[in-house]
């Protein structure tokens, strides 16, 4: 069977997306009543590409091939907890759900959730990238790989589950939905070289290691299967693991630093703007005391 041939049904995870798009929708309407304006494009990033992307994962090969192929329960473990969740914050769905509830942040009426500390703790830029590092290692590496393989229920929450938390680990990228952390520009760009290096560690533990995951699951129940060809499939999950965690970071970092460089462009002219003023007054002063002075003439 080719790839392209490969499906399968995931009927919790399917809902959870209809449920998700009808929230988004409700959410849209009800700001558009109020007076506002939603932009479309961010309906589109959500509801268009975010949550199909989503289905597409669950239902086609890497969800479908998962529990024969490493590589391919690895492949959806990265879609869903770290690029998935990037196309379906930029919807803005918290943005949308302060508007919709007519609670925008730094407003009088604070939000019970988004304004909470426990939000603000979590979506703090030095967490985020040790809680996105920490959601594929934490399904890998534990006895929660073995636990969604043999149970449909774990399986099924592993999947809604890493969405969510990614998402929510991703909320700070766009303004109007958690409370702004304020952290300079030249932390942020250590934070996320310091997690580029970080992230190859997951990913090269998985590719050397001669130790079976899962206790050996998928020499067991893989195709054609044996340790020779779970091993070599392990190689390639690593390397999928590493691959797509670097890919992230480095347009990350390359973001991070770009505005840098323009916050510091923008306060080299504040203070230029500001010595300006300083010498025009000081220009003036001095004319004035030419004026006022008949004897300094």
């Amino acid at each position: 069977m080719s790839v392209l041939e490969t499906w399968t049904l995931a009927p919790v995870p399917l809902l959870a997306c209809l449920l998700a798009v009808a929230l988004y929708c409700v959410g849209v309407s009800r700001t558009n009543r109020q007076g506002g304006s939603w932009p479309r494009w961010r309906t589109v990033l959500f509801v268009g590409v975010g949550l199909p992307l989503t289905v597409l994962t669950v239902t086609w090969w890497p969800g479908a091939r998962s529990h024969q192929l490493f590589s391919a329960y690895m492949t959806q473990v990265v879609m869903l907890a770290l690029i998935i969740p990037v196309v379906m914050v930029l919807g803005a769905p918290a943005r949308l759900w302060r508007e919709a509830t007519n609670k925008p942040l730094g407003g009088e009426d604070k939000h019970r959730v988004l304004d909470s500390e426990f939000a603000r703790a979590i979506t703090h830029p030095l967490m985020t990238p040790l809680f996105m590092l920490a959601l594929p290692v934490i399904v890998i590496f534990t006895p929660i790989l073995l636990l969604t393989l043999e149970n449909s229920v774990a399986y099924s929450a592993m999947q809604i589950t890493l969405v969510v938390l990614g998402v929510i680990a991703l909320l700070g990228l766009v303004g109007g939905q958690v409370p702004e952390h304020g952290i300079p520009h030249a932390a942020a760009a250590f934070i996320a070289f310091f997690e580029l290096i970080l992230d190859a560690i997951p990913g090269g533990v998985l590719f050397f290691t001669t130790t079976l995951m899962a206790g050996g699951w998928y020499a067991n129940h893989g195709d054609p299967g044996g340790f020779d060809w779970a091993a070599s499939d392990q190689r390639a999950a690593g390397a999928i693991l590493w691959a797509v965690g670097e890919g992230i970071d480095v347009p990350f970092l390359l973001i991070i630093v770009t505005l840098w460089m323009r916050a510091d462009a923008a306060e080299a002219r504040r203070h230029d703007a500001w010595l300006d003023a300083q010498t025009a007054a000081a220009a003036d002063a001095e004319l004035q005391a030419l004026l006022d002075d008949p004897d300094a003439r």
